[in-house]
Formats: structure tokens, C-alpha cells, sequence
């Protein structure tokens, strides 16, 4: 029986097969008597074409216990402070469940747009309006339609592993739920934030305030 192929190798397939360039890594953490589980840390880039405007990239950690331990998604560079750090995901039935009192979470005034995201973290320092911008909020949508388990954020993850990005802000669609190694699916995910991309690039106004 033939056996599978792991991740890394079904993304290698990939990038020869849409004539892509692949940057990979897997590393074990030393171990020894005392500590015989071996641990690893595998990182995937793959930038969507060869003017390197947008980037898939994976990341896995098993020795970290955070929930930024493993993730994949598609990211582009932008130009915001670096402390900008801001997340929105799809709004589930928990977050209206909650037992401990309703959490004062950024809005954006959009009611039609707010009423299905929730921002779990918002801190914008000079900032654009980005999230305000009503074709980006139609896309944002767009995008939990396709899977309800990604966000949208600004520099929430480290991909310091991607020169290309490495000490730059950006911004990307992702999931911290493993990693996609299926080819229609990435796809998509390249043409959403390339969809992202286009629009944020004309958005150039001044802070973003919060509104609770």
C-alpha cells in the first residue's frame, strides 16, 4: 500500500504543478532520554506568482501549546504601522451564548456587516479604512462563506520565516485550524486576497477610530 503523502510534499506537488516557486522547511527540535518526543517546526512559502505581491504560507510548531501553533493562509504586504494588530472572523452562535457578559468588541457602523463578524482584536495605530470600505466588507463575507474557520487580519501571525515579508506589516486571509493542501482550495484563497489586495491598495485614509 502506497503510503500518503504529508503535507509538505502535497504542497511541493502543487507548486510544480502551477509552476510556482516553494521555499520549505522541517526541523525536529533535538531530543534525548529525558525528553524523547520529537517535536518539529515546518514552515511552507509559496508566493502566488513571480512579481511576489501575494504569499501562501503554512506554519507548524508542535512544541508551542499557543493558538498560533500551526496556520496556512495567503498574505500581502501593506502599509500600516507595525503595531497595527487587527482580527475578524465570522460571528457563531457561542458569541451570543456567552455566560459572562457580553465583550465590547469594535464595530465598524455597518450594521448589515457587523451583525456577522466579530473583531477580536482591533488595535490600529494610523491605520486606514480598511474594514469600513463596503466592497472590502462584501469580500470579507465572501470569504467565511467559502470556510466559516478563517479570519482576516493584520500582522496577527509571525512570518518572519518569509523574507519577503520579514519585519513589513501585512495583512492576509488565514486559518489557525492546520493547513490547506488542496489545490482548488488554495487557489481560491489566492484569488480572494488578491481580490484584498486590489481594493486595500486605493484605501489610503486617516485612523481608523473605534466605536463601541
Amino acid at each position: 500500500m502506497e503510503k500518503e503523502k504529508s503535507a509538505i510534499e502535497k504542497l511541493k506537488d502543487f507548486a510544480l504543478k502551477t509552476h510556482r516557486k516553494i521555499d520549505f522547511s522541517d526541523k525536529a527540535y533535538p531530543s534525548n532520554a529525558l525528553h524523547p518526543v520529537s517535536f518539529h517546526r515546518r514552515f511552507v512559502s509559496i508566493p502566488g506568482n513571480d512579481y511576489k505581491r501575494v504569499f501562501y504560507a503554512c506554519f507548524e510548531d508542535s512544541r508551542k501549546l499557543d493558538n498560533y501553533s500551526v496556520y496556512s493562509g495567503v498574505f500581502f504586504p501593506i502599509d500600516v504601522s507595525n503595531e497595527t494588530k487587527i482580527c475578524v472572523r465570522k460571528k457563531h452562535m457561542f458569541d451570543k451564548m456567552s455566560l459572562f457578559g457580553k465583550k465590547q468588541y469594535y464595530k465598524t457602523g455597518v450594521d448589515s456587516f457587523d451583525s456577522q463578524v466579530v473583531f477580536d482584536e482591533f488595535t490600529a495605530i494610523g491605520t486606514n479604512k480598511i474594514f469600513t470600505n463596503d466592497k472590502i466588507q462584501n469580500l470579507i463575507l465572501k470569504v467565511f462563506d467559502f470556510d466559516a474557520r478563517l479570519r482576516v487580519g493584520i500582522n496577527m501571525l509571525n512570518l518572519d520565516f518569509m523574507p519577503d515579508l520579514r519585519g513589513r506589516s501585512y495583512i492576509g486571509i488565514y486559518t489557525t485550524q492546520g493547513w490547506y493542501t488542496n489545490s482548488s482550495e488554495i487557489e481560491i484563497l489566492f484569488d480572494l486576497t488578491e481580490q484584498l489586495q486590489k481594493q486595500s491598495v486605493f484605501i489610503r485614509e486617516p485612523e481608523l477610530v473605534a466605536q463601541f
